[in-house]
Protein backbone atom coordinates (compact mmCIF):
# COMPACT_ATOMS: atom_id res chain seq x y z
CA UNK A 1 0.00 0.00 0.00
CA UNK A 2 2.64 1.98 1.07
CA UNK A 3 4.61 1.16 -2.24
CA UNK A 4 1.54 2.29 -4.53
CA UNK A 5 1.19 5.42 -2.38
CA UNK A 6 4.57 6.48 -3.51
CA UNK A 7 4.31 5.64 -7.11
CA UNK A 8 1.15 8.11 -6.83
CA UNK A 9 3.47 10.76 -5.48
CA UNK A 10 5.93 10.10 -7.43
CA UNK A 11 4.05 10.80 -10.60
CA UNK A 12 2.10 13.55 -9.32
CA UNK A 13 5.90 15.23 -8.63
CA UNK A 14 7.08 14.58 -12.39
CA UNK A 15 3.78 15.74 -13.54
CA UNK A 16 3.98 19.02 -11.70
CA UNK A 17 7.87 19.38 -12.57
CA UNK A 18 6.86 18.75 -16.34
CA UNK A 19 4.20 21.60 -15.97
CA UNK A 20 6.83 23.83 -14.41
CA UNK A 21 9.16 23.07 -17.59
CA UNK A 22 6.62 23.41 -19.96
CA UNK A 23 5.78 27.02 -18.81
CA UNK A 24 9.20 28.01 -17.56
CA UNK A 25 9.57 27.25 -21.39
CA UNK A 26 6.95 29.03 -22.61
CA UNK A 27 7.79 31.71 -20.34
CA UNK A 28 11.28 31.79 -22.14
CA UNK A 29 9.85 32.16 -25.29
CA UNK A 30 7.55 34.49 -24.91
CA UNK A 31 10.47 36.71 -23.76
CA UNK A 32 12.87 35.91 -26.69
CA UNK A 33 9.74 37.39 -29.11
CA UNK A 34 9.67 40.38 -27.05
CA UNK A 35 14.02 40.37 -27.79
CA UNK A 36 13.43 39.96 -31.36
CA UNK A 37 11.07 42.84 -31.36
CA UNK A 38 13.12 44.75 -29.68
CA UNK A 39 16.25 43.94 -31.41
CA UNK A 40 14.13 44.67 -34.53
CA UNK A 41 13.09 48.03 -33.50
CA UNK A 42 16.83 48.89 -32.30
CA UNK A 43 17.66 48.57 -36.50
CA UNK A 44 15.44 50.93 -37.72
CA UNK A 45 16.02 53.20 -35.17
CA UNK A 46 19.65 53.13 -36.18
CA UNK A 47 18.86 53.03 -40.05
CA UNK A 48 16.75 56.29 -39.28
CA UNK A 49 19.81 57.92 -37.35
CA UNK A 50 22.06 56.57 -39.67
CA UNK A 51 19.52 58.57 -42.55
CA UNK A 52 19.92 61.77 -40.42
CA UNK A 53 23.59 61.80 -39.65
CA UNK A 54 23.78 61.36 -43.70
CA UNK A 55 21.79 64.18 -44.34
CA UNK A 56 24.08 66.56 -41.84
CA UNK A 57 27.03 65.05 -43.74
CA UNK A 58 25.56 66.23 -47.20
CA UNK A 59 24.99 69.76 -45.63
CA UNK A 60 28.08 70.07 -44.68
CA UNK A 61 29.69 68.94 -48.17
CA UNK A 62 27.45 71.49 -49.79
CA UNK A 63 28.60 74.04 -47.18
CA UNK A 64 32.06 73.34 -48.81
CA UNK A 65 31.00 73.88 -52.25
CA UNK A 66 28.78 77.01 -51.26
CA UNK A 67 30.50 80.13 -53.31
CA UNK A 68 29.65 82.18 -50.17
CA UNK A 69 31.67 80.02 -47.38
CA UNK A 70 33.99 82.11 -45.42
CA UNK A 71 36.15 80.39 -44.58
CA UNK A 72 36.66 76.87 -47.12
CA UNK A 73 39.30 74.89 -44.99
CA UNK A 74 37.12 74.99 -41.63
CA UNK A 75 34.15 73.99 -43.77
CA UNK A 76 36.30 70.95 -45.09
CA UNK A 77 37.58 69.96 -41.30
CA UNK A 78 33.86 70.16 -40.63
CA UNK A 79 32.99 67.96 -43.49
CA UNK A 80 35.58 65.25 -42.27
CA UNK A 81 34.25 65.34 -38.73
CA UNK A 82 31.10 64.15 -40.17
CA UNK A 83 32.15 61.60 -42.73
CA UNK A 84 33.83 60.01 -39.60
CA UNK A 85 30.34 60.37 -37.99
CA UNK A 86 28.23 58.99 -40.85
CA UNK A 87 30.53 56.13 -40.77
CA UNK A 88 30.32 55.25 -36.95
CA UNK A 89 26.59 55.23 -37.83
CA UNK A 90 26.34 52.65 -40.54
CA UNK A 91 28.63 50.36 -38.20
CA UNK A 92 25.81 50.78 -35.86
CA UNK A 93 23.44 49.62 -38.46
CA UNK A 94 25.47 46.65 -38.99
CA UNK A 95 25.79 45.63 -35.78
CA UNK A 96 22.44 46.26 -34.98
CA UNK A 97 21.62 44.07 -37.64
CA UNK A 98 23.79 41.32 -36.51
CA UNK A 99 22.09 41.28 -32.96
CA UNK A 100 18.97 41.43 -34.44
CA UNK A 101 19.95 38.17 -37.00
CA UNK A 102 21.13 36.81 -33.63
CA UNK A 103 18.47 37.00 -31.52
CA UNK A 104 16.43 35.33 -34.50
CA UNK A 105 18.66 32.53 -34.49
CA UNK A 106 17.86 31.97 -31.11
CA UNK A 107 14.19 32.36 -31.00
CA UNK A 108 13.66 29.83 -33.85
CA UNK A 109 15.81 27.34 -32.30
CA UNK A 110 13.69 27.34 -28.95
CA UNK A 111 10.79 27.37 -30.87
CA UNK A 112 11.48 24.19 -32.87
CA UNK A 113 12.89 22.30 -29.74
CA UNK A 114 9.52 23.47 -28.13
CA UNK A 115 6.81 22.09 -30.52
CA UNK A 116 8.47 18.09 -29.56
CA UNK A 117 6.69 19.02 -26.32
CA UNK A 118 3.19 19.89 -27.31
CA UNK A 119 0.87 16.30 -27.49
CA UNK A 120 -1.77 17.61 -29.48
CA UNK A 121 -1.14 17.01 -33.16
CA UNK A 122 -3.10 20.06 -33.96
CA UNK A 123 -1.89 22.42 -31.58
CA UNK A 124 1.63 21.57 -33.04
CA UNK A 125 1.08 21.97 -36.65
CA UNK A 126 -0.80 25.96 -35.34
CA UNK A 127 2.25 26.60 -33.81
CA UNK A 128 4.25 25.31 -36.69
CA UNK A 129 2.03 27.95 -38.71
CA UNK A 130 2.96 30.55 -36.42
CA UNK A 131 6.37 30.06 -36.09
CA UNK A 132 7.00 29.65 -40.03
CA UNK A 133 4.64 33.14 -40.65
CA UNK A 134 6.80 34.72 -37.74
CA UNK A 135 9.96 33.07 -39.87
CA UNK A 136 8.31 35.11 -42.96
CA UNK A 137 7.95 38.45 -41.15
CA UNK A 138 11.59 38.20 -39.97
CA UNK A 139 12.65 37.73 -43.39
CA UNK A 140 11.60 40.42 -44.51
CA UNK A 141 12.93 42.22 -42.03
CA UNK A 142 16.22 40.91 -43.02
CA UNK A 143 15.82 41.51 -46.44
CA UNK A 144 14.94 45.34 -45.75
CA UNK A 145 18.30 45.55 -43.84
CA UNK A 146 19.93 44.36 -46.84
CA UNK A 147 18.14 46.77 -48.71
CA UNK A 148 19.49 49.95 -46.86
CA UNK A 149 23.08 48.97 -46.96
CA UNK A 150 22.88 48.29 -50.54
CA UNK A 151 21.08 52.01 -51.40
CA UNK A 152 23.37 53.18 -48.85
CA UNK A 153 26.91 51.91 -49.79
CA UNK A 154 26.92 53.26 -53.32
CA UNK A 155 26.29 56.87 -52.44
CA UNK A 156 28.99 57.48 -49.03
CA UNK A 157 31.58 55.75 -51.72
CA UNK A 158 31.26 58.61 -53.99
CA UNK A 159 30.72 61.12 -51.39
CA UNK A 160 34.20 59.73 -49.91
CA UNK A 161 35.41 60.00 -53.12
CA UNK A 162 34.52 63.78 -53.51
CA UNK A 163 36.10 64.27 -49.94
CA UNK A 164 39.10 62.59 -50.87
CA UNK A 165 39.62 64.71 -54.53
CA UNK A 166 38.58 68.06 -52.65
CA UNK A 167 41.01 66.93 -49.79
CA UNK A 168 44.35 67.70 -52.22
CA UNK A 169 42.95 70.57 -53.98
CA UNK A 170 40.14 73.16 -51.87
CA UNK A 171 40.60 76.02 -54.56
CA UNK A 172 37.82 77.85 -56.34
CA UNK A 173 38.65 76.04 -59.82
CA UNK A 174 38.85 72.54 -58.23
CA UNK A 175 35.35 73.17 -56.08
CA UNK A 176 33.43 74.37 -59.41
CA UNK A 177 34.85 71.29 -61.09
CA UNK A 178 32.34 69.33 -58.97
CA UNK A 179 29.04 71.49 -59.38
CA UNK A 180 28.19 68.85 -62.12
CA UNK A 181 28.45 65.86 -59.80
CA UNK A 182 27.63 67.20 -56.64
CA UNK A 183 24.31 68.29 -58.55
CA UNK A 184 24.06 64.34 -59.41
CA UNK A 185 25.37 63.52 -55.46
CA UNK A 186 22.28 65.10 -53.74
CA UNK A 187 20.30 64.46 -56.32
CA UNK A 188 21.16 60.56 -55.41
CA UNK A 189 20.99 61.79 -51.54
CA UNK A 190 17.36 62.90 -52.05
CA UNK A 191 16.52 59.25 -53.15
CA UNK A 192 18.07 57.31 -50.96
CA UNK A 193 16.25 59.71 -48.02
CA UNK A 194 12.96 58.46 -49.89
CA UNK A 195 14.17 55.08 -50.17
CA UNK A 196 14.80 54.76 -46.45
CA UNK A 197 12.27 56.24 -45.76
CA UNK A 198 10.07 53.56 -47.75
CA UNK A 199 11.97 50.51 -45.95
CA UNK A 200 12.05 51.62 -42.74
CA UNK A 201 7.78 52.21 -42.66
CA UNK A 202 7.60 48.85 -44.20
CA UNK A 203 10.20 47.15 -41.44
CA UNK A 204 7.74 49.43 -38.54
CA UNK A 205 4.64 47.87 -39.80
CA UNK A 206 6.39 43.88 -40.10
CA UNK A 207 7.43 44.37 -36.51
CA UNK A 208 3.33 45.74 -35.75
CA UNK A 209 2.56 42.34 -37.01
CA UNK A 210 5.16 40.24 -35.12
CA UNK A 211 3.95 42.42 -31.83
CA UNK A 212 0.10 41.51 -33.11
CA UNK A 213 -0.05 38.08 -34.61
Amino acid sequence: MNHHRCSIVASAVAIVIAAATVALAQEAGVKQVQELIKRASAEVDSIKSAKLQLQKTMDAYNAVLAPDVKDRRDAYKTLQKEMVNTEKKRAEVNARSAEMNGEADKLFKSWQGSMAAIQSPDLRQRSDERLKRTMDRFAELRQIGQQVRDIYAPLTKTLQDHVTYLGHDLNPGAVASLAPDAEKLNAQARELYSAIDRVTDTATANITRLSSE
